[in-house]
């Protein structure tokens, strides 16, 4: 009886020990096919909807598992045994190579089916990164009300205390209006007080003005809302895309140019749903281009809109700033004007971008004489003159002339 027992409990433990087994295969399967599934299915198909191909989740239900392998190692020998179901979608997808994968091996595949079938995560709902993050400010009205309470108790009491002595010395009492009428017309009897007064109202008047003119065009901080909520962190940060490839210009001309929608669609016409805002700020490059994500394709005749994007840096007219001089000839990083933008969700501006600022800049900046060759002829010239190791300033090759930027 004991050992029928016994051996009853053992099948169990040992059923339970496959199942589980089964299915950490499975999961293991699965994962190994989502990596696989990126590196080499993503760029055409998507599990949820049609992208260059169809939708792939699910597909085991719709194929058997031979013809799919057979499809997936040699698509165009599978169509040219005259397999039915391999030309209809030939067709239906108008004559579209698929990428033939013969170097997948066969668990390969089985990997990949496994996390097609299996039903994608519903996305957790979290706090929307897209918009700026409310800053709640500490509010004090309440604290300056019961300070000012407390200060104008402090000078009745001290009135209170100057009448008691009054009345004590047998002087008649006075109020606090008195008071003040008293010292007033003091004041203004005694030409010394005057002159300390009208210096102290000059003094701050002029410090007043001198603040307000120097912030005249003076945009620092500024961070206007764009029409499309663009992440330099997850592209410039996370996804560490070089700042040159969308503003190409600063590399080669005066301007850093503003990247056109054509530059985005380069990522986009496959990349359609974003980590953050899903495919809300996406559709918006859509919607400006015309181009239809379901069919993959731009739509025929569609009259484009620009995307009005608000312009940040903007110098006065007064001045001349070349980018490519500062990019290319003097190597300098993005970061050196702009600050940390790959840290930035919106971009704002980081410097002040004033005389002073730039001045400062090419008093304190070395110019990077070895391994540049824009200037060969002008840096064996100052080598010359300030000798081999001295540290060459922007300031020492004319970088303070006024020429340079106001022409």
């Amino acid at each position: 009886m004991r050992k029928r027992f016994t051996d009853r409990i053992s099948h169990i433990f040992l059923s339970l020990i496959l199942v589980l087994t089964a299915t950490f295969a499975t999961a293991q399967d699965a994962k190994a096919g989502k990596s696989l599934f990126n590196a080499n299915c993503a760029a055409c198909h998507k599990l949820d909807k049609k992208l260059i191909g169809p939708a792939l989740a699910g597909i085991t239900e719709k194929r058997d598992a031979e013809w799919l392998h057979a499809w997936i190692k040699d698509n165009a020998a599978l169509r040219a045994s005259g397999d039915a179901d391999a030309i209809a979608i030939f067709e239906e997808y108008n004559g579209s190579v698929m990428t033939a994968f013969p170097n997948l091996s066969d668990e390969d595949i089985d990997n990949i089916l496994a996390y097609t079938a299996e039903v994608p995560a519903a996305p957790v709902a979290g706090p929307a990164t897209g918009a700026e993050a409310v800053v709640v400010e500490e509010d004090n009205t309440v604290f300056l009300i019961g300070l000012g309470a407390v200060l104008l108790l402090l000078i009745v009491l001290l009135v209170r205390v100057k009448n008691t002595l009054k009345q004590v010395k047998g002087q008649p009492a006075t109020n606090l209006m008195e008071d003040a009428n008293i010292i007033t017309r003091t004041a203004l009897k005694n030409p010394r007080i005057m002159t300390l007064i009208t210096i102290v109202i000059a003094v701050i008047f002029l410090q007043q003005l001198f603040l307000a003119l120097n912030k005249v065009g003076v945009t620092q901080d500024y961070q206007p809302e764009q029409p499309i909520a663009f992440s330099h962190k997850l592209h410039a940060g996370d996804n560490q895309i070089d700042c040159n490839y969308c503003h190409y210009g600063a590399r080669k001309s005066m301007e850093s140019n503003i990247p056109s929608a054509n530059v985005c669609m380069n990522c986009h016409m496959n990349i359609q749903e974003g980590p953050t805002t899903g495919t809300e700020e996406i559709s918006k490059i859509y919607a400006a281009v015309g181009f239809d994500p379901e069919a993959g394709s731009y739509i025929e005749g569609y009259e484009q809109k620009p995307i009005k994007w608000v312009r940040i840096h903007d110098l006065p007219d007064l001045s001349y700033f070349n980018h490519s001089q500062h990019v290319t000839a003097g190597g300098l990083d993005c970061q050196t004007c702009h600050g940390p933008v790959e840290e930035m969700e919106e971009v704002y501006q980081y410097s002040p971008l004033t005389m002073g600022w730039c001045v400062n800049c090419h008093r304190e900046t070395k110019v990077k004489v070895e391994s540049n060759d824009y200037y060969t002829e002008m840096h064996e010239k100052l080598k010359e003159k300030y000798g081999k190791d001295a540290n060459i300033t922007v300031e020492m090759i004319g970088g303070l002339e006024c020429g340079k930027c106001h022409y």
